[in-house]
């Protein structure tokens, strides 16, 4: 027997219900490790491109090759 039922819907409702039981350290750091994973699979360039894009200044003290 298949179950169907509507995966996004219920996606979505568990991530509310989870971010709705954080507080902001717990969130803060959730979205730390995130934003850490997704830019560790950057490439060099990747990462520059974006950083470029968002935030320069910080690359003005690092030798970019």
């Amino acid at each position: 027997m298949t179950n169907t039922f509507d995966r996004d819907s219920l996606i979505e409702n568990y991530i509310q219900t989870l971010i709705d039981g954080m507080d902001m350290k717990t969130m803060e750091c959730m979205v730390y490790d995130t934003l850490k994973d997704n830019l560790s699979s950057y490439s060099d360039e990747e990462l520059i491109t974006e950083v470029e894009e968002y935030n320069p200044e910080l690359l003005e003290d690092v030798p970019v090759e």
